[in-house]
């Protein structure tokens, strides 16, 4: 058989697929089918706004950091500013003591050595006094003088003792002060690095929920991508097989009109062979032969009724037939349920069964395959045509050992497991009817 007009049609959209990648499968052009396209999507486009959500929370918890990272290195500045202003403080009472305790040791040193002299010099002097017959009051007002002035220095350096005690107590209160501002400096230094170490791991946050919503947004132009191009596929397969159809009625249809035509001919040449035989016959006065006393009458043939279920099951049976006794195409595990979401955010509209790359892949019945190729996306795919408008999809395969166009009975090997795009190992299975998927599980034993 020569392969099918299809594979033309085919191959434009098998070029366009090579542009992107995804394990999702496209829905049938049909509502319902939109339906479940537009739910998936829908999907995935609520988990991208949870995302996205998420990652507004995590840009207002990284300003609210950063202001609050700004008041403490605000209050940090403040605190350094008072640090200088008590250390400049500090220095300047230093320097004050430093001072009195100079001055202090100054006037002690002076007024000790006024009273050594009023003491060695304090009997001669009155003595003196006395024998030169000076005045006694005016004696008695200098030795007043002299304590008044020793009082003075004594006070002075009281006073200066107390100043001193004074100032030391303001240091030491200054160096307390500058040792609190020192500890609040210090924790606010230490909340500001915890401060900073939570931006960072919010930021880090930040950018892995930013990196899954590019992944996210990838794969969503993916799917959307990849289900229109198989859904453009399958289409094509569809208005190919109707197509098809419509010409072999179209042909039958011609060719039972032909048939009665020359039926119609043939009848008409007879019965003027029989009318000439009659004439004949009463021009020699015969009698009229009994064939040609009777008149050929061709009959109407009924239209043919064309059969949408033409290629059954192994028993013969049309594809219809075989739900709840089907068996599935490889053994294995079913590690995708139809109807159950996949990782990359869709739903299976299939079974993916977990196998052994290299295990022999069957056809589960009689049909055409009429797609055998790579399909980007997919890995290597055959579609198969099994009347009915019953397809079955069988993909991620690592060879293939039928050919477009060609006839298959159950049971046929089709070709070996691979892998699909994703990296699982195993057979991906469809089963549509009129484009839209069906549950395969549905259809087993």
């Amino acid at each position: 058989m020569k392969r099918y007009l299809l594979l033309a049609l085919l191959a434009g959209a098998a070029q366009a697929a090579n542009t992107t990648s995804s394990s999702a499968l496209s829905a049938a052009p049909h509502q319902q089918d939109l339906k479940t396209v537009r739910k998936e999507i829908d999907s995935l486009k609520k988990d991208l706004a949870q995302k996205q959500s998420v990652q507004k929370e995590a840009q207002s918890a990284i300003k609210e950091s950063e202001q609050a990272i700004n008041q403490t290195q605000q209050a940090l500045a403040t605190l350094e500013e008072k640090q200088n202003r008590s250390e400049q403080q500090l220095a300047e009472l230093r320097a004050k003591i430093d001072q009195t305790r100079r001055t202090l040791a100054e006037t002690r040193q002076r007024v000790g050595q006024m009273l050594v002299r009023q003491y060695k010099n304090g009997q001669h002097d009155a003595m003196k006094l006395m024998m030169n017959a000076d005045d006694p009051n005016q004696n008695a007002r200098d030795l007043t003088y002299y304590q008044h002035i020793a009082q003075a220095e004594q006070q002075l350096v009281r006073q200066l003792v107390a100043q001193q005690q004074q100032l030391e107590t303001l240091s030491t209160q200054l160096e307390q002060e500058l040792a609190r501002l020192n500890s609040m400096s210090s924790r606010k230094a230490q909340e500001k690095n915890e401060l900073e170490k939570d931006k960072t791991q919010q930021q880090q946050q930040l950018n892995k929920v930013s990196g899954e919503i590019k992944q996210s947004q990838s794969k969503l132009t993916q799917l959307q991508e990849d289900e229109k191009r198989l859904t453009n596929l399958i289409a094509q397969i569809n208005r190919e097989i109707q197509r098809r159809r419509a010409e072999a009625v179209r042909k039958a249809a011609e060719a039972r009109k032909a048939k009665q035509a020359a039926a119609r001919e043939a009848a008409r040449k007879e019965n003027e062979r029989r009318r000439q035989l009659a004439e004949n016959a009463k021009k020699q006065g015969k009698p009229v032969p009994e064939e040609a006393k009777k008149q050929v009458v061709v009959k109407e043939e009924p239209a043919e009724q064309v059969d949408d279920v033409a290629d059954g099951s192994a028993a013969g049976r049309a594809f219809a037939s075989l739900q709840g006794k089907m068996k599935l195409p490889v053994a294995g595990q079913i590690a995708g349920a139809f109807g159950k979401p996949r990782r990359e955010g869709t739903t299976w509209k299939g079974i993916f069964i977990r196998t052994a790359v290299g295990q022999p892949v069957h056809t589960v019945a009689d049909g055409t395959v009429v797609y055998a190729d790579q399909l980007r996306g997919f890995g290597k795919a055959v579609v198969i045509d099994h009347g009915g408008n019953y397809m079955t999809v069988y993909t991620g395969l690592s060879a293939i050992a039928k050919s477009s166009g060609s006839s298959v009975k159950a049971g046929e090997t089709l070709g070996n497991t691979g892998t699909l795009d994703n990296g699982d190992a195993g057979l991906y299975f469809e089963i549509r009817h009129l484009g839209r998927p069906l549950n395969p599980q549905a259809w087993t034993r």
